[in-house]
């Protein structure tokens, strides 16, 4: 299990999307799935990606920061959202440890 800090911007297009900066936002890979929480103590939110439904992340770049864009066909979350990390490249090590396509 590997875990990320960082933001999050997320929504149904790069317009209509929210925003949580650092350190607002958690990705942990796990066994069978990207887990990314949002938010903080009793507001959180949790979202569940299993590693078959992402179809592809690719890197995005910021004003001020590097992103990870995740692509998935999960009807039930929203389609864009992009993980804000420094360790970017760590965040893609661990994509292809399980064989999520980078793009």
């Amino acid at each position: 299990m590997y875990e990320f800090r960082g933001g999050i911007r997320i929504g149904d297009s790069y317009r209509d999307a929210v925003n949580y900066s650092y350190p607002f936002a958690k990705a942990v890979f796990t066994e069978n799935s990207l887990q990314l929480s949002i938010g903080c103590f009793f507001l959180r939110k949790r979202y569940f990606l299993p590693y078959y439904d992402i179809t592809g992340v690719s890197l995005k770049k910021g004003i001020f920061c590097r992103g990870i864009l995740i692509t998935h066909q999960l009807n039930h979350l929203p389609e864009f959202i992009v993980f804000w990390t420094g360790s970017y490249k760590c965040f893609l090590e661990e994509c292809k440890k399980y064989s999520i396509p980078i793009r």
